[in-house]
């Protein structure tokens, strides 16, 4: 899809990246998954995700273009307020997923790709990036989650989606 506007300025800080870290490793450790590394070469190709991301309405772009190897999850928030969205609202957001996960299936789900990539166990490093701005209607951000090595990997949902 064709950028329609141009990308959101970086709103990402080590508070931000902390705080979102921070919920992310608690949802971990309820699933028995280790807690991810935050990994600053990761964090540089989060931000840009982010931000190309943010070229596009809500989340029309998807993961176009996103690298092999590579695990991504992506929030988009819009709201009155011109403060950026925290990290916690992004994972809230994809751990509330977990309503839509068969354990006993034990395979991908689309309304669940979110949890089971925040949650999936062999995945170690992150990258957290932040973009937002005013958009048309609203103040709007973007928060991109990169992981590696990537989840939601056919044939391996039992041995890295535990149950809490």
């Amino acid at each position: 899809m064709p950028a329609t506007r141009a990308a959101f300025p970086d709103s990402t800080t080590e508070q931000f990246q902390a705080e979102a870290l921070a919920a992310a490793n608690a949802d971990r450790e309820r699933h028995h998954a280790p807690p991810l590394v935050l990994d600053s070469d990761l964090s540089k190709y989060a931000m840009e995700r982010a931000a190309s991301r943010s070229t596009s309405e809500r989340l029309s772009a998807g993961h176009t273009g996103l690298r092999q190897g590579t695990g991504e999850n992506i929030f988009w928030g819009a709201g009155s307020s011109a403060t950026p969205r925290p990290g916690s609202d992004a994972v809230k957001s994809w751990y509330d997923e977990v309503t839509n996960y068969d354990f006993d299936k034990a395979q991908f789900s689309s309304a669940a790709g979110h949890f089971t990539q925040l949650v999936w166990k062999g995945s170690t490093k992150v990258g957290i990036g932040r973009v937002s701005g005013q958009g048309s209607e609203y103040y709007e951000t973007y928060i991109v989650f990169v992981f590696e090595p990537p989840g939601n990997m056919e044939g391996e949902f039992a041995a890295n989606v535990l149950r809490a």
